[in-house]
């Protein structure tokens, strides 16, 4: 034999069920989609420490001919330091280290076009006077360093190398 809920009950069994599993169902949500701690940073590499190298290909580049006279063409290799994942990454030797650092670059294949891309654009734009000086080098490899940490993240690029740098 079933009871007829009152009105009153009726009301609160129509309303608070569904307000509650709502209020649960956003307590879960907001719980599950929070932002996770960011995992500790990793420092810098130490005296004699260097993290995983992604090598570019060299490059043949036209340079700026503001400088009548000066050389045209600029073949530049660029090799990218980057910040390892952990700092466990500095502690490594051998082949532990050679597969730890291919997994570190394999992350990042995709972003490889577009630092081809950022050189070819950064270097041309400058002219053989300037890249004879040692103070010019440094210029151009600052801009690289900022046009590669735009591309990757400010944390993750450490410092840019010159591979190979012949002018023509």
């Amino acid at each position: 034999m079933k009871l007829p809920i009152p009105k009153g009950r009726r009301a609160i069994l129509a309303l608070g069920v569904p307000l509650g599993l709502a209020a649960a169902g956003a307590f879960a949500f907001t719980t599950m989609s929070a932002p996770k701690a960011a995992p500790p940073a990793v420092p810098d590499p130490g005296a004699g420490q260097i993290g995983p190298v992604l090598a570019l290909d060299d490059k043949v580049i036209n340079l700026s001919t503001a400088t009548a006279g000066g050389y045209k063409y600029a073949k530049i290799g660029v090799s990218i330091e980057l910040r390892p994942s952990t700092d466990g990454f500095y502690k490594l030797h051998g082949k532990e280290r050679t597969t730890s650092e291919t997994t570190e670059l394999a992350n990042y294949t995709d972003d490889v076009p577009l630092l081809v891309d950022a050189v070819g654009s950064v270097v041309s734009a400058h002219d053989s006077s300037t890249l004879t000086s040692a103070d010019g080098r440094d210029k151009l490899k600052t801009e690289l360093l900022a046009e590669f940490k735009k591309i990757l993240g400010d944390s993750t690029v450490i410092r840019v190398l010159f591979t190979d740098f012949v002018m023509q």
